[in-house]
């Protein structure tokens, strides 16, 4: 006899009470508090092809109690790890390029880019480099409404991953990837 658990009904009525599935290819990114300097986009959004999120993962440190086995693993921090990777569609105008270029210049640039070759490199200040910004995910519905707020906390650009040009796909685009490191994050409602 059949688990009715697993029936195509209970599973249509579990995905109804939860409001249908959230689709993956339904998202808006947003850049919040950026530093002075760094040109936004004309919209609000930024149109990002893919979305790559790093793993969240708790640290733990043993206890050392007496007895059987190892002890407990206690949590006492949390990481993490990998950031978030970002995939842009690059224009004809190379906006998106311009933009990342800008933002790592404002944290850390020197030599060239500043005009005085004999200048060291300089970094801004963390708090007012770093600190302020924040990166809003915004997960939709199908219709384009907001389900979930993904809002993540002292976000900047880590690295620019290597470019890819290649005559083997004619019709492809360039892709700009960039990974960028976060302090924490809220996952909240709208």
């Amino acid at each position: 006899m059949a688990n009715p658990q697993n029936s195509i009904f209970e599973i249509k009525n579990f995905i109804s009470r939860h409001r249908g599935l959230q689709r993956d290819n339904r998202y808006s990114v947003s850049f919040l508090n950026l530093p002075p300097g760094i040109t936004p986009p004309p919209q609000e959004d930024f149109k990002v092809a893919a979305i790559a999120a790093g793993s969240r993962a708790v640290d733990g440190i043993a206890d050392n109690l007496m007895g059987y086995g190892a002890g407990r693993i206690v949590p006492r921090s949390q990481k993490f790890v990998g950031g978030i990777l970002l995939t842009f569609p690059v224009t004809n105008d190379n906006f998106i390029l311009d933009f990342f270029n800008q933002w790592f210049n404002f944290i850390y640039s020197g030599g060239r880019i500043r005009g005085n070759y004999s200048m060291p490199y300089m970094v801004n200040y963390y708090d007012y480099s770093v600190a302020p910004v924040q990166m809003k995910l915004k997960f939709l519905d199908p219709n384009g409404n907001t389900n979930r707020v993904c809002t993540f906390y002292e976000v900047y650009p880590l690295e620019c991953l290597p470019f890819e040009f290649s005559m083997a796909k004619q019709n492809d685009f360039l892709k700009y990837q960039v990974l960028l490191n976060y302090r924490e994050y809220t996952f909240g409602v709208n």
